[in-house]
């Protein structure tokens, strides 16, 4: 054994293209089996443009035709359940099942970059809530329920993707705390109560608005007025929005990262 020999490393680090596939595969493989999940992906992708249309053409469709407020105040609801359901139900679900079948400590085990299933749960979790508010925008500018500018929706559809990310946190939090059984309930705990109480399907009575601002879909449904410049409709500032939004993601995210820490 020479000198060279003794001087060149062990292990070399891997180059940025195999982390990069490393990254997709990752990625590829979490929404093939969210996509092979139908108790999963049929509610949460085809439910809310169902209930959407339903609701804002059929049920209030005379009142939306006449009065563009309502019209986008249902289109709003509906959309931040769209990008929010695929994000906390899809993420919380599935962690918590890995975790109790300790495929967590799989993938540690194995050759892959850190973090990458977390990577891919979040970017699977937003690119599902895309998905899923698709359909609810088609059908809005093809019924007419849309009155903005193009550059307002799309400005309002940016604001609710981005909405999506809150919800992703969540789902982190709630898929490290409780088992892979329980976490679907304990997510429609959280969740449903926040919609309705939030405000977000129908005016509150004035008794009930100090309690409003606990819920994450009031500040992601004002950041979505905010941006589409529907002032009627806009009940906190824009800077609130905002940091509610910032402010849950970092709330869920550190009540994560301190129970992955504890109990992985």
């Amino acid at each position: 054994m020479n000198a060279r020999t003794l001087d060149r490393p062990a292990t070399t680090a891997p180059s940025p293209r195999r982390i990069a596939a490393a990254y997709f595969e990752e990625i590829r493989c979490e929404a093939l089996r969210l996509l092979r999940n139908p108790g999963l992906a049929l509610p949460t992708l085809v439910m809310p443009v169902a209930l959407y249309a339903l609701i804002a053409l059929v049920v209030t469709g005379e009142a939306t035709a006449k009065e563009p407020v309502t019209a986008l105040f249902l289109f709003c609801a509906f959309s931040v359940m769209a990008v929010s359901m695929p994000a906390l139900f899809g993420i919380g679900a599935s962690l918590a099942m890995e975790r109790e079948m300790g495929m967590l400590r799989l993938k540690r085990a194995q050759p892959a970059p850190t973090g990458s299933w977390l990577v891919a749960k979040i970017a699977c979790g937003l690119a599902f809530g895309a998905i899923a508010y698709l359909p609810i925008l088609a059908v809005a500018l093809a019924a007419g329920r849309l009155p903005l500018e193009p550059v307002r929706v799309a400005a309002m559809s940016a604001a609710l993707l981005a909405g999506a990310i809150p919800f992703c946190a969540m789902g982190l939090m709630i898929g490290t705390l409780f088992r892979g059984s329980a976490a679907p309930g304990y997510a429609n705990l959280v969740y449903l109560p926040g919609c309705y109480l939030s405000g977000m399907f129908f005016p509150l009575p004035p008794s009930m608005y100090w309690q409003v601002p606990v819920w994450p879909q009031f500040h992601v449904g004002q950041l979505a007025m905010h941006a589409g410049g529907v002032q009627k409709l806009q009940f906190e500032p824009v800077l609130t929005a905002v940091g509610g939004v910032v402010g849950f993601t970092v709330l869920f995210s550190a009540v994560a990262i301190w129970r992955l820490a504890r109990k992985g």
